[in-house]
């Protein structure tokens, strides 16, 4: 038949009058027998022979080609049980084959014309025999031939003989002898469709630097076709075992060994080589996938046409049987199975697609890594310019690197993936709009594609508005970018925060970003609703003036077939074009994205490898990025191989960037430097991983006993390992959270101690240690052999340690302004006999593994804990969420007359959605009565029903959104206030990532899933039950299939939802692990990347931890599909069940009514579909609901009832009423006190008596752990007081509120925290101090620290200071303070470089502060409360001594200018002993007791613990000479203050008010 022959099957119908008009269109009318032409063709096709022969040769050839060298490819490999052969299988495959080889062969006999038939049979039979051969690759080979000989050959012989019986009046037969070899080889595909694949073990080259595990296969590698591609069946265990109990990682298949993380790697570096762009990257990454996505997409949309078409033709027989010319059989089984075949199409399009986003996730995850691992950033921020491209609004504060990387890894690859679906537009709609147009021309001629036309010719509408919607999401994104930003940096320091009980003006400005974001959001909503009904018109439109012109132009009836053909290819029009809208949405942010990874990649290079050899720098300059403003210049040391070389300097002259310099973490700009590969860097901020403190200390190393007990001595670590009730085996937390800043430091000296690296790099490691633990450190450390042999580079403000240096480095500025050397130099210890620490042997050994609990067995590292427990720990916060939960939720929607509303606006959308079909349905009928039809009143009507039903569904949606908006609201507030008030107690035990956690992604579920998701279950119940209620209502015994139906699809829909429910708690909790390996990573970056191989192990323990989320996202991911075929193939029932009954009951029902019937029943699969989809991922979105409902109530530090007025004492039955002008003095007074952090714990403080009278200067000492720190927070009632009272000016401070308390009093902390921002919003976050109060405190700080403040903002004037000032020099960290650039106000008023104004920005942390600047700052806040009573907690203790001196002179200025000083109490915390030597009273503490309370001179003359301090300082020399009163006069000032200097060498003036020189013997000026 030719093909301008070939005719539609759309054009064969008994009633071509009723068409004629279109007809005329055409060139030919067609024919009944037409029709059916291609039948008669193919049949003879078959019967020729040719496609016998081809396919015989094709085999042959192809068999010739894979024989060989590639058969015997995997011979030696090993094969586990999965590669053996099913003897079963095997067998009755090849009998099949067998018989029905047999059966042809009688054929053949009887008919010679038929021995052509027996050919590719017989071919198969052989290959099939040859499979008993040993090679594995050549049995797989095998088979494949041998199913598509035994495939093609039974479509053969079916269109041959079966295909001629599909003829409705035909009178052809056939041969039982040929019915039997034909339903043989069907048994022979079905064995085949049904036989386990054998598992061909894989042939991975094992690189040398990466670990990959041993491969096992997954069922999916092993499962038949039918299982693989149709039923997913190889699932059920697993949703079985979820049906029974909680599933666990164990519990889930092993990860196909083509998509472990370090194979993805490979692929993925190769593919970036070759394509520089991320785009063209993932292309040749996935290739394979994508061309896979493409097919099957373009299979999906040409079957969903097929289902218009099947309808139509089963519509035309009920209309007209008599004249139908196929069976109906036909059209009922393509009824049954065109949607089958078109789920299998769109479930292997997921399938693939999901597949495809699991992959690039492991394998972009860990490109990122293994960049940030190996490179270097060379400029700032450069990513996030694209973020807000065009847009006017601020970017807001400036990310920091680690922060970006999060970033890219989390929100940028999930943009990316999520365009996959992009396919769907790009290939699915051209498709399926060539078809739709097709089939309306076809239907209705040529008025359905002036329908067709408005549709296209809309469609640019709708996605312009998307576009500008694009726009409200960015703003959104900043909004939420700024929300987000606050509360993680508020809630990171929320121990300052309640140190100043600014807990309101957080939550005030927190809430400010909140009503913002949230303004945005509805603003967002009400938009997309208006583009959604927007594009829901047009369709409806077309429809109108498709009918019309059909009816009223060309004066056709509009029968059933024409009507619903019709409105389902126009609904296949409409969900089009939401496609295309959508694709747009998704390309736009997945463009950004994409260019945001292209700039990270384009600004990274490799860090800066030096030539292997002794540690050199010569006339080098280094920059930190290539536009950072501050430079080392002009470095040229030659470090002393195997000695102590020691760099000093002022807080930002560049000591810690001379470090990172020499680790090739600086931009090399100039000069050469030469370093051993593996170096030990320990930080200044000790950076810790969340593991035992063993495991922090060997750092990925082999375990050695005697070597780790001698870092454990030499670190002092002895008694700290004692008081752990785990000792070693302790996990230390978050950053070592349960650890004091002492034994943080301490940890990360024994790691680089433990490691056998020739050089080590030690950044202020004295700094967070007390006097006596540092001279213990340096006795074991450096006074020992403990590191002979070993390059040692040192970064210490300590002044008797640089004069025992081989090599003594000074840095100013960034360049060297002094180099000593002494080389050969004996090192002595701090005191002349040993030094013993608390705990400590005679011998001076901490003996840190005597008891035998804590003693290790093995010589080897213990085995860390899997991942899988870490996995189960994780989903331990969350559990099985009962449906009931709703209740609780819609509860914050509003009251009952809201909750009326959404029932009400329900069932009216449902009704009015039924109402535009059933009107349909009276429109056909009526032109079966054989009366006039009204096309105007039956087209208006149905006009009007479809625009209320679009009205009332926008209705709908809107009254849904605005209640989850306001649940949201206030859930987001409730949520804050709840871990704002939480005590400081419970924050120890909860990451604050996890916290964070709940106001991100749980508080983004409220905004936008949990809303949807009840809408869309809501309206698919009632939806379901609309349809199944209106099906019956005319074929009643439809009820019956589609109970049944119902039933099996809500059983699997169940068993589905408590697998899909925990599978997704385990991707969640298997995320955890990777985040938080990131955020550890790179934190401490530098200290992985110095050590040789240790990135590598690193990367290492990524892909572990990628390996069991890649395993729960391809379980959770798979699950969808088990559900999703099983319920297309009961709705596919379903239809097959109306189709029949229809056909059964045509003579007594209209063809309208049918046509109704069958309309709701075909689109019973998607609502159902949908309805366990969004039930399942409700009860997902509802463990966050209840996540935040339990922060939300958590108990409040202070309860409710407690006020501000009277309240009674717990220690006595006395009321005490807090005077409003309280406290008077600051008198403090410690009665038998014994402190407790957990009621349960053990006693940290016993027997506390202590009093500090008003006007005072107390300082507290004692050793790291002594109980310093918790004195100072008991004061803050942050710990709880077992017995005793603590008594502020007279009053028990537990009477007192917290908030009160804390507002009474100021602390000055150890690591001053600033946060985004300006300096008057960081110095006053209330905005309720004046702000020349704000400046005066400023102005008193003036010079400390390189702290310039120099009046209000006024416009600068250059000649005001020259080029050459030192306050216009940037600092190490300080790049605001340059002498190159004036920084600009809000108020846009231009300050001179190198001064600070109260409208000077702060970013986040205060990282363009210096660290002595930022403590500073906390001193001005401390100046501006004007509090009674102030506490410094160790704050100068990482200051250099200038800066400490300044800091000690302003707060002397401070108190004695105070018109009421003898009522202001300071009590300092320190280690320096310079810092509190001229303090009014010294408290010794030591093991939680008091060892010695009294003035310095008095405590020294004891000679006891003070005076073995002082004797333990490194300067005793000066420190004695002022305790034993030998400075005489010369060492006061005017304010009556001893002065004691900083070194004990020079001489120098006081820096007080008064003048005195020092007399010769170090006393130099004021501390």
């Amino acid at each position: 038949m030719m093909a301008s022959e070939f005719v539609w099957p759309w054009d064969q119908g008994p009633d071509l009058s009723r068409r004629e008009v279109v007809l005329e269109t055409w060139d030919t009318a067609p024919s009944n027998g037409s029709s059916v032409e291609w039948i008669d063709t193919a049949s003879r096709i078959a019967q020729s022979g040719k496609p016998q022969l081809v396919l015989v040769f094709g085999v042959i050839l192809w068999v010739a080609a894979s024989a060989g060298p590639r058969a015997r490819r995997v011979d030696g490999v090993a094969r586990p049980k999965a590669s053996r052969i099913r003897p079963l299988y095997e067998i009755v495959a090849q009998l099949t084959r067998a018989a029905a080889l047999a059966l042809l062969i009688v054929t053949a006999v009887r008919d010679p014309t038929q021995w052509i038939n027996t050919a590719p049979v017989a071919l198969a039979f052989l290959l099939g025999l040859t499979r008993l051969s040993n090679s594995l690759r050549w049995r797989h080979t095998a088979l494949h031939q041998v199913n598509v000989l035994i495939v093609s050959s039974f479509a053969v012989l079916a269109a041959e003989f079966l295909l001629p019986n599909l003829k409705l009046h035909g009178d052809h037969e056939i041969d039982r002898i040929q019915l039997a070899a034909i339903c043989t080889l069907g048994a022979s595909i079905v064995v085949a469709v049904f036989t386990p694949r054998e598992w061909i073990p894989p042939v991975v080259e094992k690189a040398e630097d990466y670990d990959l595990p041993e491969f096992k296969p997954n069922p999916e590698e092993t499962c038949s076709w039918f299982v693989r591609y149709l039923t997913f069946e190889y699932m059920f265990p697993l949703i079985w075992t979820a049906w029974r109990r909680d599933l666990s990682m164990d519990d889930l298949f092993p990860l196909p060994w083509y998509d472990d993380p370090l194979v993805l790697l490979r692929k993925i570096t190769k593919s970036r080589e070759k394509n520089k762009t991320t785009l063209r990257t993932i292309f040749g990454f996935q290739r394979a996938q994508l061309l896979t996505m493409c097919w099957w997409i373009a299979m999906t949309h040409v079957l969903s046409m097929l289902t218009p078409f099947t309808m139509y033709q089963l519509l035309e027989y009920i209309d007209n049987p008599a004249d139908a010319v196929l069976h109906p059989s036909v059209w009922l089984i393509l009824l049954f199975v065109i949607p089958i075949m078109r789920s299998m199409a769109f479930q292997q399009y997921v399938f693939t697609s999901t597949r495809l986003v699991v992959r690039c996730k492991s394998a972009m995850t860990q490109e990122l890594y293994h960049r940030a691992m190996s490179c270097m950033e060379l400029e700032e921020d450069v990513i996030n310019s694209i973020a807000t491209r065009g847009a006017k609004e601020d970017r807001g504060p400036q990310s920091t690197s680690a922060g970006r990387l999060a970033n890219l890894m989390s929100s940028d690859l999930d943009a990316i993936f999520r365009m996959r679906d992009s396919t769907l537009g790009i290939i699915g709609v051209p498709i399926s709009i060539l078809l739709t147009g097709f089939a309306l021309w076809k239907v209705t001629g040529w008025p359905g594609l002036v329908g067709m036309s408005m549709v296209i010719l809309a469609s640019p509408l709708p996605i312009w508005l998307s576009r500008l919607m694009n726009k409200a999401q960015r703003k959104i994104k900043i909004a939420q970018d700024s929300r987000i930003s606050l509360i993680t940096e508020y809630l990171g320091s929320i121990k300052p925060i309640k140190y100043f009980a600014w807990e309101d003006a957080v939550f005030d400005r927190v809430q400010t970003a909140r009503a913002e974001e949230q303004n945005q959001l509805w603003h967002l909503d009400v938009f997309a609703t208006l583009i959604g009904k927007t594009s829901d018109l047009y369709p409806i439109v077309a429809l109108l003036v498709t009918f019309a012109l059909y009816t009223g132009v060309l004066g056709q009836p509009l029968t059933a077939a024409v009507a619903f053909t019709t409105l389902s290819l126009v609904n296949q029009m409409r969900r089009n074009l939401s496609i295309m809208t959508w694709v747009t949405r998704t390309l736009t942010d997945a463009f950004i994205s994409l260019d945001r990874l292209d700039r990270y990649f384009a600004n990274t290079e490799p860090l800066q490898r030096y030539p292997k050899g002794p540690l050199v720098v010569q006339n080098a300059t280094f920059r930190r990025t290539r536009n950072a403003s501050f430079r080392l210049r002009d470095i040229s040391v030659d470090f002393v191989e195997g000695g102590l070389n020691v760099i000093s300097g002022q807080s930002g002259s560049g000591k810690t960037s001379l470090l990172l310099a020499m680790l090739g973490e600086l931009v090399l700009e100039s000069g050469s430097v030469t370093s051993p590969g593996d170096i030990a860097f320990a930080s200044q901020s000790a950076w810790l991983q969340n593991e035992t403190i063993r495991e922090n200390i060997i750092f990925n190393s082999p375990f050695e006993q005697a070597r780790y007990d001698r870092v454990i001595e030499a670190c002092c670590f002895g008694p700290d390992l004692k008081e752990l009730s785990k000792g070693d085996q302790t996990d230390i937390g978050e950053n070592g959270t349960i650890l004091s800043g002492g034994q943080k430091s301490r940890v990360a000296l024994a790691r680089a101690l433990y490691s056998k690296a020739s050089v080590v790099f030690l950044d202020d490691i004295f700094s967070a240690l007390d006097a006596k633990t540092a001279a213990a450190v340096w006795d074991h450390c450096f006074c020992t052999d403990m590191l002979k042999g070993r390059t040692i580079v040192l970064v210490t403000q300590v002044p008797w340690i640089p004069p025992q240096a081989d090599l003594a480095l000074t840095m100013d500025n960034g360049h060297i302004q002094d180099i000593e050397r002494n080389i050969g130099v004996v090192r002595k210890p701090v005191a002349p006999e040993s030094t013993r620490l608390e705990g400590e042997s005679s011998n001076g050994a901490t003996s840190p593994t005597t008891d035998d609990t804590k003693k290790p067995t093995a010589t080897t590292t213990p085995p860390p804990p899997q991942e899988d427990d870490k996995i189960a720990e994780e989903m331990g916060a969350s559990g099985r969420v009962s449906r009931l939960v709703a209740l609780q939720y819609i509860k914050y929607y509003g009251g009952p007359l809201f909750l009326m509303a959404l029932v009400v606006v329900n069932l009216l959308t449902n009704f009015m959605s039924l109402g535009t079909t059933y009107w349909l349905s009276i429109w056909v009928d009526a032109y079966g009565k054989n009366k006039y039809v009204d096309v105007a009143f039956y087209a208006g009507v149905y006009a009007i029903v479809s625009l209320l039903y679009s009205a009332l569904e926008a209705a709908e949606y809107l009254v849904y959104i605005r209640g989850s908006w306001k649940a949201a609201r206030q859930l987001h507030k409730s949520l804050l206030r709840g871990v704002l008030s939480a005590p400081i107690s419970w924050w120890k035990d909860i990451p604050v990532g996890r916290v964070v956690n709940r106001f991100s992604r749980d508080i983004k579920s409220m905004d936008n899933n949990i809303g949807d998701m009840l809408y869309i279950v809501a309206d698919t119940a009632v939806g379901i039950l609309f349809r199944v209620g209106a099906a019956s209502s005319i074929l009643p015994i439809f009820m019956l299939p589609a109970l049944f139906s119902v039933s099996i699809g809500v059983f699997c829909g169940e068993m589905y939802t408590r697998a899909g429910i925990v599978l997704q708690r385990i991707v969640r909790a298997a995320h955890s692990p990777v985040f938080s390996q990131y955020s550890d990573s790179m934190t401490g970056l530098t200290v992985i990347r110095s050590q040789q191989n240790m990135p590598v192990i690193f990367c290492n323990k990524l892909a572990q931890r990628m390996r069991p989320l890649s395993r729960a996202q391809e379980a959770s991911f798979n699950s969808n599909r088990w559900i999703a075929v099983r319920v297309d193939a009961v709705t596919a029932f379903v239809s097959l069940c109306a189709g029949i009954i229809a056909v059964w009951k045509s003579s007594s029902l209209g063809a309208g009514l049918v046509g109704f019937s069958l309309s709701n029943i075909t689109g019973l699969s998607g609502y159902i579909l949908m309805l366990v989809r969004c039930l399942n991922q409700l009860e997902v979105e509802f463990q966050g609901f209840q996540r935040v409902e339990e922060y939300i109530k958590l108990e409040p530090e202070e309860k409710p009832e407690s006020t501000e007025g009277t309240l009674v004492a717990p220690a006595g039955p006395l009321t005490h009423a807090v005077p409003a002008d309280w406290p008077r003095t600051g008198s403090v007074e410690l009665r038998n006190v014994t402190i407790r952090y957990d009621p349960d714990g053990p006693d940290i403080l016993k027997d506390i008596n202590l009093k500090f009278e008003a006007g005072e200067r107390v300082a507290v000492i004692g050793r790291t752990g002594s109980g310093k720190s918790t004195l100072v927070l008991s004061l803050l009632r942050f710990t709880h007081i077992v017995s005793g009272q603590i008594l502020y000016d007279g009053i028990d401070i537990t009477t007192i509120p917290r908030k009160r308390l804390r507002q009474a009093l100021t602390v000055i902390p150890q690591e001053a925290v600033l946060f985004n921002g300006t300096l008057q919003t960081n110095l006053d976050p209330s905005g309720s101090v004046p702000p020349d109060i704000l400046e005066n405190a400023l102005e008193s700080c003036h010079g400390i620290a390189s702290f310039q403040y120099r009046g209000k903002d006024t416009t600068s004037n250059p000649s005001d200071s020259s080029p050459d000032s030192d306050t216009e020099q940037p600092t190490e960290q300080t790049p605001l303070l340059s002498s190159s650039a004036s920084t600009v106000a809000d108020n846009g008023t231009t300050n001179k470089a190198g001064t600070l104004t109260l409208s000077m920005k702060v970013t986040a942390k205060g990282e363009n502060f210096s660290h002595g600047q930022r403590q500073v700052l906390s001193l001005c806040r401390a100046l501006i409360r004007k509090s009674r009573l102030m506490l410094l907690d160790e704050a100068t203790a990482s200051m250099d001594y200038e800066t400490d001196r300044g800091v000690q002179s302003v707060l002397r200025s401070e108190l004695k200018s105070d018109s009421q000083s003898s009522t202001r109490t300071l009590v300092t915390i320190a280690h320096r002993l310079q810092t509190i030597i001229d303090y009014d009273k010294v408290v010794v503490l030591g093991g939680g007791r008091v060892l010695e309370f009294g003035s310095p001179r008095e405590l020294y003359s004891r000679k006891k613990d003070f005076w073995d301090m002082v004797k333990h300082s490194g300067e005793q020399k000066v420190l004695s000479r002022y305790l034993e009163g030998d400075d005489g006069e010369d060492g006061n000032d005017d304010d009556g203050d001893t002065e004691v200097g900083s070194d004990g060498t020079g001489t120098g003036t006081g820096t007080g008010n008064g003048t005195g020189n020092g007399n010769g013997n170090g006393v130099d000026g004021l501390i």
